[in-house]
């Protein structure tokens, strides 16, 4: 697998919208919670960075297993049969079977629970955001906040991250996914996913360094009701994202993962 540093974020920027950012004091230098957070014109947080100075990317930890995460309900996942069934026997092969060890592209919860950077792109004037993930296939996510629905063809012809519209709750930014394809897991753990698969996430940034994350995933397929996980995610101060080329049928990393 191959690791290279990119430039190529500059260009991305060209024609966004002015934002403010107040310069912090000497005691904020090393990315402090009161660094402020930066804010649109119209007073919409900006989930991104601004000052060259103070760049970085969100990581989210280890949340491979979800169940720990989950809020509700408090009995954990609710799974129906078949789902805890195949739930099981792919913890039990230690994931032999994972989508992401074939390079294919997880969305919904998946990238958002990985250990690896990510960002938001806020583009107001196109009413849209772009998020961009370092792994594992290096794919970005298309989140349009115009107010439109989800067209008919995303429950028809069904892909691997959905189609995604946003909306703002105060300085939440909720984003409501459906349209996925059955070909990926709800995490590294192997919870299921189905053609009914929906996810609604919440991003609030709390402050500078902090992002609290919350995602409700809907999906009667494989489950009994909603159920929803939550986590931080912090900021890393001065963090790069990386190209990383994965290539499919990549025979090393679909090896066990021990005896």
């Amino acid at each position: 697998m191959r690791h290279e540093r990119t430039c190529g974020f500059a260009a991305v920027w060209t024609g966004v919208a002015v934002l403010f950012l107040a310069v912090p004091s000497g005691d904020a230098q090393d990315g402090g919670p009161d660094i402020p957070i930066p804010r649109f014109p119209d007073g919409t947080p900006n989930l991104g960075w601004v000052d060259p100075d103070y760049r970085g990317a969100w990581h989210s930890g280890n949340h491979q297993n979800i169940s720990l995460d989950v809020i509700d309900p408090e009995d954990g996942i609710p799974f129906k049969p078949w789902a805890r069934a195949l739930y099981e026997y792919r913890v039990a092969t230690n994931f032999r079977d994972d989508p992401n060890n074939s390079c294919l592209p997880g969305g919904g919860t998946r990238p958002t629970s990985l250990i690896s950077g990510w960002e938001f792109i806020q583009i107001p004037e196109q009413r849209r955001i772009i998020r961009i993930f370092e792994r594992v296939t290096r794919i970005w996510q298309e989140i349009h906040m115009d107010g439109r629905d989800h067209p008919r063809e995303a429950y028809e012809l069904p892909t691997w991250l959905g189609h995604a519209v946003g909306r703002w709750e105060g300085d939440t930014l909720v984003i409501e996914t459906v349209g996925f394809n059955e070909g990926h897991w709800i995490s590294r753990w192997g919870a299921p996913r189905t053609v009914e698969h929906r996810v609604t996430e919440r991003f609030t940034r709390t402050d500078y360094r902090t992002m609290a994350y919350e995602a409700t995933i809907d999906d009667p397929g494989a489950y009994t009701r909603p159920w929803t996980v939550a986590w931080d995610i912090r900021w890393e101060m001065g963090e790069v994202l990386e190209e990383v080329v994965c290539q499919e049928n990549n025979r090393f990393a679909n090896e066990p993962l021990g005896p």
